[in-house]
């Protein structure tokens, strides 16, 4: 469908929504449907590349990376092993989100299985929610297989509120999440030109 510049940038580039200056307006409000041709077995790296060359050539997107004091959620180990389980042969990478629902069909609470996933896609998938860049201390950097139930309840509400989020990665995997002052890679969008949507 279609998407956002905004969106495809961050995609691209593997950055948070937090993660980057603003830039123009439009990029975040006009929409594209970005038609990749692209060779069958292109794998993920591959794609990215190509999108960003793509977002240089067609909308003239420049950026530059800069070191920026800024309030994150830094993930770290706690006092006990993290629950994480090295993937088995053969899995396939993937996260699901499955929704627990009540007899009412009212969702009561979230059940993640993440297959082959790295603390930096869990990073990614949550910092839209938490609405903060999300820094990886814990020297982790391989893929993992884990579960993560997140239930709301009277003070929270929403299965996917920030609250809820810390709380599940600390009891259920093991991981601290705080906020504090720290060091971020941060992308400042430099230019863009504005497409019309269509060409």
């Amino acid at each position: 469908g279609a998407t956002s510049l905004k969106y495809l940038m961050e995609w691209a580039y593997g950055i948070q929504p937090s993660q980057h200056s603003p830039g123009p307006s439009w990029m975040g409000n006009e929409r594209y449907d970005i038609v990749a041709k692209a060779p069958g077995n292109a794998n993920d790296d591959e794609m990215k590349a190509m999108v960003q060359t793509m977002l240089a050539e067609r909308f003239q997107l420049r950026l530059h990376h800069e070191s920026k004091k800024m309030l994150a959620y830094v993930i770290s180990v706690g006092k006990t092993a993290p629950k994480l389980d090295l993937p088995k042969d053969g899995e396939q990478h993937s996260i699901k989100v499955i929704p627990q629902k009540d007899s009412d069909q009212k969702v009561v609470s979230y059940h993640v299985v993440a297959t082959r996933y790295s603390l930096a896609q869990l990073t990614d998938t949550f910092a839209r929610q938490l609405g903060r860049v999300i820094v990886n201390k814990t020297d982790m950097n391989g893929d993992y297989d884990f579960i993560l139930d997140m239930t709301p309840d009277e003070n929270s509400p929403n299965p996917l509120d920030p609250t809820l989020i810390m709380d599940a990665m600390r009891k259920q995997l093991g991981l601290m999440l705080k906020t504090e002052d720290t060091m971020v890679d941060y992308v400042v969008i430099d230019s863009a030109e504005k497409v019309t949507a269509g060409n």
